[in-house]
């Protein structure tokens, strides 16, 4: 990631992955041309200037209320496509080149964590093989009470394994990816993602072990995601990154040395970081919270690290317990 800004000539690339944020405050009006708006904080139902809107529960602590803007490279289409299988819906909207789209589905009505993310990845296999997005390059996965449980039963380790059944075997790459608990229940499971019509390149941390190759400690099915990703217009998106070094978490309790290791983890993929264009987006860094009271130290040491890029922080849990921050980020190519 960049920790000052700077500019260099660059060489033709593809239509760059445009991605802002928006407080919505009333006061800032929507930008035109929006693919899809992920919001933080708003109630269900305010108007939306997005071609797909998703709301989801987790709630900013430093500032209004926020949307996560991913802008169209041309005309937009949208709409819904139903899967018999599990009974889902995925709404979608796409341009030219890449598509935003959801799945939400309620546990109380497809049998629990496991089989309900094992319905949505079903849903969400089906639906890419049909579709000529058929890349995957970036997801996001928000679920309820993500540490309840014990050993195995734990609620992310059985989401594990529901989305490797559903998802199957024969994947080539992985793409980047996010795992996060609400802090208020709604028994929905929510994965949302972007795909392209062409592939990126799937990117690994030399710092920790990849984790779909983890350990049996950590549960019966290794979450199958990888650390970052390149996307084909040269953004990096990185995975939610934690304090983890091989794969053990470090500095139990401490959320600031949490924090700097986090940055370490993060640190490991500047050699990928592109020269910036003359249009690029700043970039983005979106902080997962546990504890609420930690956010004005953590700001304060992210904005002196990052003093040119635009940073959120929302509360949630994090998919150890011992974990108390989580950060994800795009870094503009």
């Amino acid at each position: 990631m960049r920790s000052s800004s700077g500019e260099q000539p660059i060489q033709s690339l593809p239509a760059a992955l445009r991605v802002a944020y928006l407080p919505l405050d009333g006061a800032t009006a929507w930008p035109a041309n929006v693919l899809a708006a992920v919001r933080f904080g708003a109630r269900p139902g305010e108007a939306s200037d997005a071609a797909l809107t998703i709301d989801v529960g987790l709630e900013p602590l430093h500032g209004p209320p926020s949307a996560e803007l991913w802008f169209a490279t041309g005309p937009v289409h949208t709409g819904q496509w139903s899967d018999a299988a599990s009974g889902s819906q995925v709404r979608y909207a796409h341009d030219e080149q890449h598509l935003f789209a959801v799945v939400e589905l309620d546990e109380r009505q497809h049998g629990g964590i496991l089989l309900t993310a094992e319905h949505a990845y079903g849903a969400i296999r089906r639906f890419q093989q049909q579709s000529r997005f058929g890349h995957l390059l970036r997801m996001w996965n928000y679920m309820d009470a993500i540490n309840e449980g014990a050993g195995d039963l734990e609620r992310y380790r059985q989401f594990c394994v529901g989305r490797g059944r559903g998802l199957g075997d024969g994947a080539q790459s992985y793409p980047s990816a996010t795992a996060i608990g609400r802090h208020r229940p709604d028994h929905i499971v929510q994965v949302f993602w972007l795909a392209g019509i062409a592939p990126g390149q799937a990117l690994e941390n030399p710092r920790q072990v990849s984790a779909y190759h983890y350990p049996r400690v950590h549960g019966p099915v290794s979450p199958t995601f990888a650390r970052a990703l390149l996307a084909p217009d040269q953004t990096l998106l990185i995975s939610g990154t934690a304090s983890i070094v091989g794969h053990i978490s470090q500095h139990h309790d401490d959320a600031m040395a949490q924090l700097e290791e986090t940055v370490r983890n993060l640190g490991s993929f500047a050699p990928h970081v592109s020269p910036r264009r003359p249009d690029a987006s700043k970039d983005l860094l979106k902080v997962y919270v546990r504890d609420p009271e930690l956010t004005p130290s953590l700001a304060e040491r992210l904005h002196q690290l990052y003093p040119d890029s635009e940073i959120i922080f929302v509360a949630a849990d994090i998919c150890r317990r011992e974990l108390l921050l989580e950060i994800e980020a795009i870094v503009s190519g």
